[in-house]
């Protein structure tokens, strides 16, 4: 979605949208899939929040800027290949005070509400808890804390409750955050809480020393030029280490040292997104034979691999009750090989790096299954 957001964005980059309003919503709506609704009110009233918040563009007046980080999402050679690139790189960066709201000032005290949501999984995590947050436990431990995501692990480990009275606007603005965050591949919302998935020591370690750092340097007090600066390249993007999550010949073919199907890798190897996945289909059966696996392994107890049908950079779809399960498909394991050997042949044929849509994706994956002997 931001990935195809950043390039429709980057086409009209210095346009006064006011003059071609119609044609900027269609293009939106054709590039995305979404409806960027309701129609009365103009993609400027109703999105230009969500377009600062995620770092993509700015309306100066009546004209579109975009920033560095969307024109390196719209390009296919940019530093940022995956939603994980985007996302560790706003969670160190966003914070409040921030220059789209009103009520910005450049002196307040910083808050870095991801930095905190996530070193406090963490935190739960090494004090052997189960690893959740609901929206009441953000309030609670984290805003009632007044945690500011400059803490360190230990400060999060020692948080106890605090009663915070939040407003009906200030549950709807947290429930949107979490949701947008939940996108990290290592994050998954399920049941009104939002869990950190099983993670190498390696990767919380460099979570904690390079993601989790609040980026801290002097704000500008123009609302404008503070938001490009957030969202320039001065600062520098940093991507994370790349991680060799198999050690199947046929897989490591596919990957290629391509960070976007690393990407894919990381959410099919989610133990979180297959505890879920086997919840609402207890029947290990496989999407492309129909072998049973009960029935082929009747000593194994859930013997299916999970694949993720979206582009291959894509994060899980979140619905609005959380991590969604549309998009995945449980496969024994010598078909989901199989198909990601097909994925590879394919984009090869294709020279292209990843699937251009979501149904181009779902359209090759039926193919590969139907030439299944």
């Amino acid at each position: 979605m931001v990935t195809w957001n950043s390039l429709t964005l980057v086409k009209f980059d210095k346009a006064d949208i006011s003059l071609c309003e119609d044609l900027f919503r269609q293009t939106l709506v054709n590039d995305t899939s979404m409806p960027f609704l309701p129609l009365h009110y103009t993609i400027k009233r109703n999105y230009s929040r969500v377009f600062q918040c995620s770092f993509l563009a700015k309306f100066v007046g009546n004209k579109l800027v975009v920033t560095d980080i969307c024109r390196d999402l719209a390009n296919s050679d940019g530093k940022i290949k995956s939603v994980n690139d985007y996302l560790f790189n706003h969670i160190r960066k966003f914070r409040f005070p921030f220059p789209a709201f009103d009520n910005y000032n450049a002196t307040d005290q910083r808050v870095y509400p991801f930095c905190a949501i996530l070193k406090y999984l963490i935190a739960q995590r090494e004090l052997g808890e189960e690893a959740k947050l609901s929206l009441d436990d953000i309030f609670n431990y984290i805003i009632g804390n007044n945690c500011t995501g400059f803490e360190d692990i230990e400060h999060y480990k020692a948080l106890v409750p605090v009663t915070y009275k939040h407003t009906d606007t200030e549950r709807r603005q947290l429930r949107e955050m979490v949701i947008f965050i939940s996108q990290l591949s290592v994050l998954k919302v399920y049941d009104g809480f939002l869990y950190l998935d099983e993670i190498s020591d390696s990767a919380k370690n460099e979570m904690l020393t390079i993601f989790l750092i609040p980026e801290n340097r002097s704000a500008k007090i123009d609302r404008t030029e503070e938001f490009l600066e957030m969202a320039s390249f001065c600062n520098r993007i940093i991507v994370p280490t790349f991680e060799m999550l198999t050690s199947d010949p046929s897989d490591i073919e596919f990957i290629e040292g391509n960070r976007k199907r690393v990407e894919h890798f990381r959410v099919e190897r989610s133990g979180l997104l297959r505890k879920h996945y086997k919840q609402v289909n207890p029947n290990p059966v496989c999407c492309a034979c129909g072998a049973d696996m009960s029935k082929c392994y009747p000593w194994t107890d859930y013997m299916l691999d999970i694949h993720h049908l979206l582009p291959l950079s894509s994060a899980m779809a979140i619905s609005k009750s959380g991590t969604s399960l549309t998009d995945i498909v449980g496969l024994c394991p010598s078909c989901h090989r199989a198909v990601h050997m097909y994925y590879h042949k394919w984009l090869k044929e294709n020279d292209q790096a990843d699937f251009k849509s979501k149904q181009e994706a779902h359209d090759v994956f039926v193919q590969a299954t139907k030439e299944i002997v």
